[in-house]
């Protein structure tokens, strides 16, 4: 508790600091009022964080180096996460934060630690028009920053359906197609659930973490308002349990496979390295399956719609990126994230298969085409329109391992749906009071 205490005092005394010292960065006029001086030309070190671990590498060969071509004068400093690294040891050692990305928890961390930064009027000062951006990220971003602007998005992911061709040609099943429903889905996975000599053979699975935080029915595992678990107050959970883990887990033979996993569903290696697992759904993450499919025939579809929302996949999961409050250089942190949502930038990122964040149908078009999955059906991954992000608890994250955990469960069917969501009820409620505690 003392720790966590200097953390925040740490933090709301760099905060505190760098708003004096923004202070200075001003210039008066004749008529008395303060204009923002302009972006210096001078060399300028900016440095970067995120807990997402990302290599050095591909910072480098993404961010850093662009940047660098763009402004020969602002070098950027990575700092990865780990050992000795970690946010709380960033914010206890004085380091000062520039620029920081994360997915959606973006909003948590900026919170906790005091480096949250309305970037509202930035904004307007770089001119940056906020209507070229996809509209679900940009209302998900005002409603998690107190109507404010805490970050922008940079690149996004969402969910999609990979599928191994060799196994449906093996069994003569039709391939996935974009816009297929989950009943579609079912009948699919029942088709190639089946056992072939000593192998056992299974439909579909999915990624529990990115399926049910990205959902494409908007719900959230607290209601934000209250922060208690909606398990038990929104009957949409059990339609989505139903359609995403159940449904395709009602085998005898999934089952035992469960078993053999640890009673766990089939994840990565059923599908990369084993090659019996049909169909998964899984972010939009082209690499992660060249990576480990080679001299797999494989392809991508839409992820399966719901009959009552047609056309609709999943949230978007975007990375944002910010201007802290601890930094000396927001002006120029902030071109640099102008420059990183700009068309030019954007449109080299997305032929190159990264997820464009902007609202540009020309861009999309072009997803991939630069890269070595061009012939796939690239056409997959824009082709349903994100299901809306609603707003969320700070203590969001603390309740996602309840939900998790009880996915496994639901799919081997040794519990009662009601029985198992009263437990993860239960659960989740403990975390939000374990988190709650801690503050």
């Amino acid at each position: 508790m003392a720790r966590k205490s200097f953390l925040i005092s740490a933090a709301m005394l760099v905060a505190l600091t760098s708003a004096c010292s923004g202070n200075q960065e001003t210039k008066a006029t004749d008529d008395g009022a303060s204009k923002p001086s302009a972006v210096s030309n001078d060399p300028v070190e900016l440095v970067l964080y995120s807990t997402a671990a990302t290599s050095e590498d591909e910072v480098k060969r993404k961010f850093s180096d662009p940047i660098k071509e763009k402004f020969p004068n602002i070098t950027i400093k990575y700092i990865k996460k780990g050992t000795g690294t970690n946010i709380d040891d960033i914010i206890a050692s004085g380091q000062t934060v520039d620029i920081y990305y994360e997915s959606t928890n973006y909003f948590y961390t900026v919170n906790n630690y005091g480096l949250a930064y309305d970037m509202t009027d930035l904004i307007k000062k770089h001119n940056i028009d906020l209507s070229t951006f996809d509209s679900t990220m940009i209302d998900f971003a005002k409603t998690m920053s107190k109507n404010g602007i805490y970050g922008l998005p940079v690149w996004s992911q969402n969910v999609i359906l990979f599928y191994n061709k060799d196994i449906f040609d093996k069994f003569g099943v039709p391939y996935p197609q974009n816009g297929m429903t989950w009943d579609d889905l079912q009948q699919t996975a029942k088709a190639l659930t089946r056992q072939d000599g000593d192998k056992q053979y299974l439909g579909f699975a999915s990624s529990p973490a990115h399926t049910i935080k990205a959902n494409q029915l908007g719900l959230t595992f607290l209601d934000p308002q209250t922060d208690k678990p909606t398990i038990n107050t929104n009957e949409k959970w059990k339609q989505l349990y139903q359609a995403y883990y159940i449904n395709p887990s009602n085998d005898p033979g999934f089952k035992k496979a469960m078993v053999g996993l640890k009673n766990k569903l089939p994840y990565k290696d059923p599908f990369l390295k084993d090659r019996n697992l049909a169909m998964i759904a899984y972010l939009n993450d082209l690499d992660w399956a060249a990576s480990g499919a080679e001299g797999m025939n494989w392809d991508i579809a839409a992820l399966p719609e719901f009959k009552d929302l047609p056309g609709v996949g999943s949230q978007a999961y975007p990375f944002y990126w910010g201007v802290t409050s601890m930094s000396q250089h927001k002006d120029e942190a902030m071109e640099v994230i102008k420059f990183l949502t700009g068309k030019e930038y954007q449109t080299k990122q997305a032929r190159a298969g990264t997820m464009t964040a902007l609202a540009d149908d020309a861009i999309k078009k072009q997803y991939a085409q630069d890269s070595a999955y061009k012939d796939k059906n690239t056409s997959a991954v824009f082709y349903n329109k994100y299901a809306p992000m609603p707003q969320r608890s700070m203590f969001e994250g603390d309740a996602q391992k309840a939900y998790e955990d009880a996915i496994h469960e639901a799919a081997l069917g040794d519990s009662d749906i009601n029985t198992l969501f009263r437990k993860i009820e239960e659960t989740a409620s403990k975390a939000v009071d374990a988190a709650k505690a801690k503050k």
